[in-house]
């Protein structure tokens, strides 16, 4: 059993979020709390294993997530948002979030950020790690767009052989954040194939 606590301050969007999360058997949604006041006195009642909050809001906020921290140091935080800029999502992470998503996700990828979250991954929808791989500098590779830290690491890893599976278990990521960034990859460099990819990371010696 899977126990979630949702802290959101729309009840539509709670009660939403209740439904497909409670829609899987072996999920169970402890409570929904639309304030930071009824947060702190959930503490008292509740021991959720994961927390699912939106901190856009003004309600809460994204130094809320320190509070969450907190009071409950052994739960996982899955964020799950409106589409908010690199640097808000950066201090959300640095903050304690695991798993992001923006709140146009589909059932599916919330369900299973639940279960990867629980299993000790971390979960990012495409359109945060587009949000993460932005740069600002705007740099650009020889392939005529950047790549991020993160994309050059597992261009190495696919260069060394690893599955989808073995560079998310080696980097503590879910297989759905690992194959959205090899897509990404594949898009950026206008290639079609794992073999491109290699190709690719030995003419710009990063193997």
């Amino acid at each position: 059993m899977i126990d979630i606590l949702v802290a959101n301050n729309n009840m539509i969007a709670g009660e939403g979020l209740k439904t497909i999360l409670q829609s899987k058997p072996g999920n169970r949604v402890l409570g929904i709390v639309d304030s930071k006041e009824s947060f702190y006195l959930s503490s008292k009642k509740y021991f959720p294993d994961i927390v699912v909050v939106d901190f856009s809001q003004p309600t809460f906020g994204v130094d809320f997530i320190s509070d969450i921290r907190k009071q409950y140091k052994t739960s996982k935080i899955i964020a799950i948002t409106e589409s908010l800029s690199k640097q808000t999502i950066q201090k959300a992470l640095k903050s304690g979030v695991d798993s992001y998503l923006l709140d146009d996700c589909q059932k599916p990828e919330i369900l299973e950020a639940i279960d990867d979250t629980f299993n000790g991954k971390q979960f990012y929808c495409g359109q945060v790690i587009d949000i993460l791989a932005e740069n600002s500098d705007k740099t650009m590779g020889c392939a005529g767009s950047s790549l991020s830290e993160r994309e050059i690491e597992i261009i190495k890893m696919i260069s060394d052989g690893l599955t989808n599976k073995e560079i998310a278990d080696t980097l503590c990521l879910s297989t759905h954040t690992v194959n959205t960034h090899r897509k990404n990859i594949m898009a950026k460099l206008g290639i079609k194939n794992t073999a491109g990819i290699v190709i690719y990371a030995f003419k710009e010696k990063i193997i």
